[in-house]
């Protein structure tokens, strides 16, 4: 008798639990939040020289969860965006993208903007960032030329 009373009282937390994130979820009719994006650089070249990567981060909030967060790239506004997923790691998402990865042989600014989707289905974007050059070769950026 214990032991079905015991099934039943963890079956009602179980149904309890279901109907309060269903019951969020339904309340939930905006997308998450995507703040505080920040790049790990302004350069980065397809090449052996230095910065051949650059890490983009950003905060994003939902009350409701989150269920999936992309970033979206491309070189040059004839391509096709290319899409990465962004994972969650020191409480903020992040991916890190190498010049290499990139698609074509174009060089230029790398433009990305981020997706994310709510666990109750909700979608936003961010604006499109344009601040980061994809460069033959850095080299010359170290030295100061264009840095300074």
């Amino acid at each position: 008798m214990k032991r079905i009373i015991s099934i039943l009282v963890v079956l009602i937390c179980a149904a309890a639990m279901v109907a309060c994130q269903t019951a969020l979820a339904a309340q939930d009719v905006a997308g998450p939040s995507i703040d505080h994006i920040e790049t790990s650089t302004k350069v980065m070249a397809k090449s052996d020289c230095s910065i051949t990567s650059v890490t983009v981060t950003a905060d994003i909030t939902d009350q409701s969860g989150i269920k999936q967060v992309a970033l979206w790239y491309r070189v040059g506004a004839d391509q096709p965006y290319t899409p990465v997923d962004m994972s969650f790691t020191g409480g903020k998402y992040s991916v890190t993208v190498k010049a290499l990865d990139v698609p074509g042989g174009k060089y230029g600014t790398w433009e990305f903007y981020i997706t994310a989707q709510d666990k109750a289905g909700n979608k936003s974007q961010s604006p499109l960032d344009t601040s980061v050059q994809l460069l033959a070769c850095v080299g010359d950026l170290l030295k100061g030329r264009l840095l300074s």
